[in-house]
This record gives structure tokens, C-alpha cells and sequence, in this order.
């Protein structure tokens, strides 16, 4: 009996041994024809050094890449937002005494390199011409650098012109949209020629119709440049009819009259420059043709900030006007 167990048990295991080799051999042929996948560790890092990818340089005149990407990549935009044809400023003749001013703008000597400013944002000529000494090139980092806040000064401080009125929409009284003048302001050129009632209907043959209109026709012009203004007048209902009198309803009756006179000075008005640009077009304007001279001439992308107005010393004669 005990040989028969022993012989049952050796043969037992012989074939549990066999079925094991068997299926050995077929999940080591099965491996051998899959193709391995790579495992990426999440943690590794990629081989090798990526190249530079082409920031501006310190020194460079011109960032065409950052006016692109401001919308400004065509031609004519480009125009508009400088208020020039930047190929145009390549060709432009600077005067000589401009080179030599922004020549000092690089002195050694600090006092010199003020002084250099403070003549340049004075001298009388166009800001074309600062931008054309910026688009030609040739500068180094401080007299570049320079330019660009004289430049920023001069188109923000600009002088402006103004009428000397405060102002609303002349409303649906009349079928005539104009600006209405609510108050005018002592010491300035509306005080002699307009009268509170007046509705302000075109300046040198533009049509106003809102206040910003006014503001953006005013301000672009200088103290004591001319203006005309088409504007109709409240009159008695009775006056006859004849030439320029126009009647409403509600028995409104108005008078159109041509005025023409010179404009006063926006700094009469009490008005602060570097106040918010909101409601104001004309800020808004300046703001943004700083924005696109830096964009294009500056190191890096920049915020228009308002620089704080110079002082500058007592003269007998006031500047001539840029």
C-alpha cells in the first residue's frame, strides 16, 4: 500500500511541475512579441538647451515687434497712433542745433544732461523732429532714454486751447443737437462773445454734437489760435421772422450767428493735466501717442504715467510755443 501512495504523490508532482514549465514558456514567447512602450517620468526633464527666443537688446532704437502686438503692425495705424509716417522720420532732416542739444543729453556731467532737457522740451520746434533723431538711431541708452521723456512731456504738457464755457447736450427741446452753454468763465474769450442759452452747433464748419466733440475740436488747437463757431441764440418769441431766425416748438425761438475769435488758455481754467484722462479725449489722445512712441522706440513696454510739471524759472517773455 505505501509504495502505491508513494508512486501516486511522484507522479503528481511531475505533472504539476510540467503544466508550470508549459505556461512559462508561453507567457515568455507572448513577451517577446510585444513591442516595449517607454515610460516617461513625469519628473524628468527634456535634454538639451532651448536657444534665445529674440527679446530686444539694450540699445535698440526701434521695437516694431511691440507695436505689433498693440494692433499697430500696419502702416496706417502705425501713422495714427504717432501722429507720423515713421519712413518718412528715416529721411527727415534734423537741424543741426537739435543733434548738438540731443548730443548733451549723454554728458559726463549730470548738470549738463539737465539742462540739454530742459532746452529741448523749450526749444520751438516740431515733435516730428524728435522722432526722427529717435527712428535714424545712433543714440546711447541715456540719450535715447532722455528723448523719450522729453518727447513725453512735450506731447502731454503740450498747451491747449479753450473757450472758457461749462456745457451740457443741448437736449430734445430743439431739433437741433448742439452743445448748450450752461456758465461762462471770467478772463476768457467766451465771456466777450457767447451768452448762457447758446447752443453751440459746429466749429470751423465741423458739427458738435456732444461735449467731448467740443473738447477734442478745442483742446488739439493753442491759446490764441482762431476759431469760428456757428452758434443760434435764444431770441423773444415775438422777433419776426427773416434770415437766420429758427423756430421750434414750444415757441422757442433762436437766432443763428457766426462768432469768431481767438482761443484762451486751458490752464486758466484750473484744470489739472495729470488728472484722470475719463471724460476727456484729448488726455486720452496725448496718453496714447506716448504709449506708441514708447511702444516703438523704448526698451520695454511701458504705462503712461504724467510726470510731474518742471519748474521753470521767471522769464520776461513766455517760451516759444512747440
Amino acid at each position: 500500500m505505501r509504495p502505491m501512495t508513494h508512486a501516486l504523490r511522484s507522479f503528481a508532482l511531475s505533472f504539476v511541475l510540467g503544466v508550470a514549465m508549459a505556461f512559462l514558456a508561453t507567457a515568455s514567447s507572448s513577451a517577446s512579441a510585444v513591442a516595449p512602450v517607454p515610460v516617461q517620468d513625469a519628473k524628468a526633464k527634456p535634454t538639451g538647451r532651448a536657444g534665445p527666443v529674440g527679446l530686444p537688446k539694450a540699445g535698440v532704437p526701434r521695437q516694431d515687434a511691440l507695436v505689433r502686438g498693440r494692433g499697430l503692425g500696419d502702416r496706417d495705424s502705425l501713422r495714427l497712433a504717432l501722429g507720423s509716417d515713421p519712413e518718412s522720420l528715416r529721411d527727415f532732416a534734423v537741424p543741426r542745433w537739435v543733434r548738438e542739444a540731443v548730443a548733451r543729453l549723454g554728458d559726463a556731467d549730470f548738470e549738463g544732461r539737465e539742462l540739454a532737457s530742459a532746452e529741448l522740451r523749450a526749444m520751438a520746434i516740431s515733435n516730428e523732429v524728435l522722432m526722427a533723431v529717435l527712428e535714424q538711431g545712433g543714440l546711447d541708452e541715456e540719450q535715447r532714454n532722455r528723448l523719450l521723456r522729453v518727447l513725453r512731456w512735450r506731447v502731454l504738457y503740450r498747451p491747449r486751447g479753450a473757450v472758457g464755457i461749462r456745457m451740457e447736450p443741448s437736449g430734445t427741446a430743439i431739433t437741433l443737437r448742439g452743445v448748450l452753454v450752461t456758465e461762462v468763465i471770467r478772463g476768457l474769450p467766451a465771456e466777450q462773445v457767447l451768452r448762457v442759452g447758446d447752443v453751440i452747433l459746429d466749429i470751423d464748419g465741423q458739427r458738435i454734437t456732444t461735449s467731448a466733440d467740443l473738447i477734442g475740436r478745442v483742446q488739439r488747437l493753442q491759446p490764441g489760435d482762431p476759431i469760428r463757431m456757428r452758434v443760434i441764440r435764444p431770441v423773444p418769441a415775438d422777433t419776426p421772422d427773416g434770415p437766420g431766425i429758427l423756430r421750434f416748438e414750444g415757441d422757442r425761438v433762436f437766432e443763428e450767428i457766426d462768432v469768431e475769435f481767438p482761443l484762451g488758455s486751458y490752464e486758466k481754467l484750473g484744470n489739472d493735466p495729470s488728472a484722470s484722462a475719463i471724460g476727456n479725449p484729448e488726455t486720452m489722445r496725448r496718453r496714447g501717442r506716448v504709449e506708441a512712441i514708447w511702444a516703438r522706440w523704448g526698451t520695454s513696454p511701458r504705462s503712461v504715467g504724467i510726470p510731474k510739471p518742471l519748474e521753470i524759472e521767471e522769464r520776461d517773455e513766455p517760451p516759444a510755443k512747440p
